[in-house]
């Protein structure tokens, strides 16, 4: 018996993968197999954390939501897994790394689980040299608007509620509350409906602020 602790493990999943495998699903012995495996896993400490530093103040979240349909998706999906091809923790981090986690973020960051944005992304975009310069230009592209795109998309029932006039109260350091409360909306709607057109107008801004930068 192989005294290394990896090694260790992966026989040990590898035989609950196998076990489950082997009997019919929803039997006693598969679910039992199914509930020990799945344990093993969580309690391994070998569970990869994909894009860890990004997505501050929702990561964890993000995190959750992939781990929970990880393992359902293990639990459905056992006879995927092939011991000739990778071991169980190879193939479940790789699942988690490049299909859950992605999956995920969406799921956090969208409705109805929004995440105070607080300017993030427009942060992001201002960071290069000059932030203080691209940033205005940001605000001026937002405020003349030359292709009418910003003021045109409102809140539904609220057609003072645009974009660019959510937007300009947020970069003149507005709070959500008191914005919503000006508009007569909820916290989660002006959230949600600004960070679903900040996602899609950030191309645009870039483009026409692309130069600005150096």
């Amino acid at each position: 018996m192989s005294s290394d602790p990896l090694s260790s493990l992966n026989q040990q999943l590898q035989v609950l993968a196998l076990t489950a495998q082997n009997h019919p699903p929803l039997s006693k012995a598969h679910q039992a197999a199914l509930r020990q495996l799945v344990s093993a896993i969580l309690n391994s400490g070998r569970l990869c954390r994909p894009q860890k530093g990004l997505f501050s103040g929702a990561y964890e979240d993000i995190y959750a939501e992939a781990q929970q349909d990880l393992l359902l998706y293990i639990c459905k999906n056992i006879n995927q897994y092939s011991p000739e091809r990778a071991t169980v923790m190879t193939w479940v981090n790789m699942l988690l790394a490049k299909r859950f986690f992605r999956e995920a973020i969406p799921k956090v960051l969208g409705p109805p689980n929004v995440r105070r944005i607080a300017l993030a992304d427009l942060e992001s975009v201002a960071e290069p040299e000059e932030p203080t310069t691209l940033l205005d230009c940001i605000r001026e592209v937002v405020a003349a608007d030359p292709e009418n795109l910003f003021k045109s998309i409102h809140i539904r029932e609220h057609p003072e509620a645009t974009f660019q006039a959510l937007f300009q109260r947020r970069l003149s350091n507005q709070q959500w509350h008191d914005i919503a409360t000006e508009f007569g909306i909820s916290l989660s709607t002006a959230q949600t409906f600004f960070s679903r057109c900040l996602q899609r107008f950030l191309p645009y801004l870039r483009e026409h602020c692309s130069d600005i930068s150096r």
